[in-house]
């Protein structure tokens, strides 16, 4: 920021901050407020918002009396139109799914990014930045981490019981489901903090080793049923040797030893973690 003669107020940064403060220590009938093309800024009095401003050249004389204001304290609050963030989330504790090829209930964690900016200024000042001096990459993703995985959660659940996803084909639909979660992340997001979701990926999906052993061994024991094909994820009968969908041949894939995730069997790095095999 920058107070030139403390005439004019204007900011003066580079554009890599989702907002930034100055205080308005000096009130003057003079005294000016620029808003760069870049950036919507809100005026704020004794911690309330008085005005927001698109950019321009504004005099503080239009909003101020500066009689009855002579005591109150005043900051401009500049918010970019343009800067994002890029933020990680994870589950604290892994999601409990349910496998239609077996019966079975099993645990996976999930984690990966997403990349907001704000969309609506007063809206993510008021229920988001308040009082805050700075809010961090690392203070933002813990507010907004409870959301992010109630979503992700919802979504995924739904997803894996409308398309009959088994627990070796997750790593699979992974685009398929960050697309999913996006779309009802960007609404909840937006209507309740002000905030625009550009970007959901789903990085890790990680199965619970001792569930993935159990399933798998049940899915090898049930050989006489139709199973799903650990290429494609398409539903193949009990005694066919490739699927008809792919051509994978279904005598059982490669595991994975660093993340137990089940791979084809000419696969030479695992599609979910990328170890060697």
């Amino acid at each position: 920021m920058d107070k030139n003669q403390a005439s004019t107020i204007k900011f003066s940064g580079n554009n890599d901050k989702l907002f930034s403060r100055v205080v308005i220590d000096s009130l003057s009938p003079k005294l000016s407020l620029i808003v760069p093309e870049t950036h919507n800024a809100i005026l704020i009095k004794d911690g309330q918002m008085l005005q927001t401003l698109s950019s321009g050249k504004f005099a503080l004389a239009d909003f101020v009396d500066f009689k009855q204001d002579a005591d109150s304290q005043f900051e401009l609050l500049y918010l970019s139109k343009t800067a994002k963030r890029k933020l990680l989330w994870g589950t604290n504790q892994k999601l409990v799914l349910f496998d239609e090829a077996t019966g079975e209930n099993y645990h996976v964690g999930f984690s990966g990014d997403f990349e907001v900016q704000i969309g609506d200024p007063r809206k993510c000042y008021l229920y988001l930045i308040g009082t805050n001096e700075g809010l961090s990459a690392s203070d933002l993703q813990e507010r907004l981490r409870s959301n992010v995985v109630s979503v992700m959660e919802l979504v995924i659940l739904d997803y894996i019981k409308e398309n009959h996803v088994p627990f070796n084909q997750l790593s699979v639909h992974k685009k398929e489901m960050s697309e999913k979660v996006l779309s009802a992340l960007s609404h909840k997001l937006q209507s309740e903090y002000g905030i625009a979701v550009f970007s959901f990926n789903i990085a890790n999906i990680i199965i619970d080793s001792e569930d993935y052993r159990r399933l798998s061994s049940l899915g090898k024991t049930s050989k006489s049923k139709n199973s799903f094909c650990p290429n494609c994820g398409s539903e193949v009968s009990g005694n066919a040797k490739f699927c008809e969908n792919c051509g994978q041949a279904l005598d059982g894939g490669k595991i994975c030893p660093n993340c137990n995730e089940e791979n084809p069997q000419n696969a030479k790095f695992c599609h979910n973690c990328g170890q060697k095999l």
